[in-house]
Parts: C-alpha cells; sequence; structure tokens
C-alpha cells in the first residue's frame, strides 16, 4: 500500500514549503469549511482537536499525489516534458539533484556577488554581470535585452538586500523542489518510497535557514521574480493568503 501523507512533524513542514503550488488551486476556502468550526481566534487548539485540524489540512497540504484523481497524471506527464525535461525516473532524479545542489539560488548568489552591497553600479561590476548572466545560455539562444534592461536587473538584485537574509532565494528552490517530487510521483516516475526519501534529502539544505514563513514567502516571491523577469501578483495574493488564512498549514507548522 503506498504511504502517500507523511508520518512525522519533518516530513509535514518539508510539504509546506510546496503550499504555493497546491494553494494555485485555491483549496484554503474550501478547507476552512472543513475545519473552521475549530478554530476560534486568539484561541490556542487543544492538542487532540489541533490533531484533528492538521489532519484535515494535510489531505488537502501534505499529500503526495495533492489530493488528485488518477485522471490528473496525463496532465502531469505533459508539464513535466513541456516544463522540466522530464520523462522517466533518470531525468526526474537528475533534475532534483540540481535543485538540491545548485537551483536557481546559485546563479542568483552569484550575480549579486558582482555588484556593490549599496550605491553605484560602475562599469566594469555591470560587464561581470552580464558576462555571468549569459554564461549559461545556448550559443542559439538569443538575448532580447539592452544595456538598459541589464541595468534594471542588476539594481532590482541589488535591491533584493533589503528583503533577503542569507538564503537568499533558497526558499523558492525549495518549493520547485517538493513540486517536482509531487509531480514525479503522479506520473508514476518516483514510487512513494523514493518521493519521501527525495524530500528528507531537502531537510539539512533548509534546516535553521529561515526564521518564520513571513521570510520564506519573501525568498519564494523574490525567487519567482528573479526566474520569470517580473512580479505575479496573483503569486503575491497566494503568499499572503497562505500567511494570514485561518486554515492555513503555515499557521499550525513552526520553523523552530
Amino acid at each position: 500500500m503506498q504511504r502517500i501523507l507523511p508520518e512525522t512533524d519533518l516530513e509535514k513542514k518539508l510539504m509546506c514549503l510546496g503550499a504555493v503550488f497546491v494553494e494555485e488551486n485555491q483549496v484554503l476556502d474550501e478547507l476552512f469549511q472543513v475545519v473552521g468550526s475549530d478554530l476560534v481566534e486568539g484561541q490556542e487548539l487543544a492538542p487532540e482537536i489541533k490533531e484533528q485540524v492538521l489532519n484535515e489540512i494535510g489531505e488537502y497540504f501534505f499529500r503526495l499525489d495533492m489530493n488528485y484523481g488518477p485522471d490528473i497524471k496525463a496532465d502531469c506527464i505533459g508539464i513535466l516534458e513541456e516544463f522540466w525535461a522530464v520523462h522517466d525516473k533518470k531525468s526526474a532524479l537528475v533534475n532534483l539533484e540540481n535543485i538540491r545542489t545548485q537551483g536557481h539560488r546559485t546563479k542568483f548568489n552569484v550575480l549579486k556577488s558582482t555588484l556593490p552591497s549599496d550605491g553605484n553600479i560602475d562599469f566594469a561590476a555591470m560587464e561581470k554581470f552580464k558576462q555571468i548572466f549569459c554564461f549559461d545560455f545556448a550559443e542559439n539562444q538569443e538575448m532580447q535585452m539592452s544595456d538598459d534592461d541589464y541595468r534594471k536587473l542588476a539594481t532590482w538584485l541589488q535591491s533584493t538586500n533589503k528583503y533577503l537574509k542569507e538564503s537568499n532565494i533558497l526558499a523558492w528552490d525549495a518549493a520547485r523542489y517538493i513540486h517536482l517530487v509531487r509531480l514525479s510521483f503522479v506520473s508514476g516516475y518516483l514510487s512513494d518510497n523514493e518521493a519521501w526519501a527525495e524530500i528528507l534529502k531537502l531537510a539539512p539544505i533548509i534546516e535553521d535557514r529561515f526564521d518564520s514563513w513571513m521570510e520564506f514567502s519573501q525568498s519564494f516571491l523574490i525567487g519567482r521574480t528573479f526566474w520569470s523577469g517580473g512580479a505575479d501578483p496573483q503569486v503575491k495574493s497566494i503568499c499572503e493568503r497562505l500567511l494570514g488564512h485561518p486554515a492555513s498549514p503555515w499557521q499550525f507548522i513552526n520553523w523552530t
């Protein structure tokens, strides 16, 4: 029998890292219809009630299969092929290892290191920034960026120092990692045991890297903006719901 749900607090916390991708389907209000009667503002839940609420939350946010039926398998296979170049177990594991060891945070960190922490960005720093930004692009990959575009990107990257700690955009990579494991499991590329094993490999990477879900969400949003090239109000709204909604798993799973 497959193990779909986490068995430990650590596994629950790790699954919470991918909550943004679950809430894309706007499940929090539906979940509140189930658990809302147990939630009284300003009152601590009794241990047995809290366990019941977490069990219900888990059916929405902790499941490996995202509570989807078998009909979603073909869609997940298509998503993996189109956006991840994943088409089997081997390519899934390669992608997961890449996120664990490098991810988008590596390039982000290197780019930031070329820029002064504050003040003007001189010509030499800007040229180095451009070279690093383009070094891993394919030869036939055209860049439609002007010098002004590069400077805007560098200035934005520099400004993220106000919001990020040493972990930088680790949250973005961590959330993507959990999502990739789920997609790979639903697609049939990873067994349940393999999926949980991969998830647990993320634990030492995020350990003691964030103090709160607010800090995690800022890291996630800046990482997503770096990846996509622009802020997405809908994704920001999802993070805000997860931070403030009374039925959010982020209200029940602490970092400390």
